[in-house]
């Protein structure tokens, strides 16, 4: 039996308002990228999220590191309107397959925001 793929990068494209908007484009190129490479997740895979974010150029505040991660959290999960909306599209991952986020500052590479990279979650041996 061959082994499954679970290893995709996406280049996460430039932030720009609406909010909605841009979670769906974050959903649509993940979509993408899964059928590309041809990944699947099941609801028993716990995954590793990878984020670089182009934080050179504009001083972001903690507040909006923190935001842009939630953003790309919910795109995956298919909560791309809001909590308390009823407007949802077909969820990537769960929240609870995420085991761990990784967020790392990246270089600024022309209209992207940076990369996200989805692996599967390797409990790393203390030291």
């Amino acid at each position: 039996m061959a082994k499954r793929r679970f290893s995709i990068v996406v280049q996460l494209p430039a932030y720009a308002r609406p909010r909605n908007e841009w979670r769906r484009r974050v959903h649509a190129a993940v979509l993408e990228e899964l059928a590309r490479r041809g990944v699947g997740y099941q609801d028993a895979d716990r995954l590793e999220l990878r984020l670089a974010l182009a934080l050179d150029g504009k001083p972001l505040s903690l507040h909006a590191i923190d935001e842009r991660v939630k953003d790309v959290v919910d795109a995956l999960g298919g909560r791309i309107a809001g909590p308390r909306s009823h407007r949802r599209i077909a969820p990537i991952v769960g929240d609870d397959q995420i085991a761990r986020i990784v967020l790392e500052r990246a270089a600024r590479r022309g209209r992207v925001l940076g990369e996200l990279a989805i692996t599967r979650y390797r409990r790393r041996r203390a030291r």
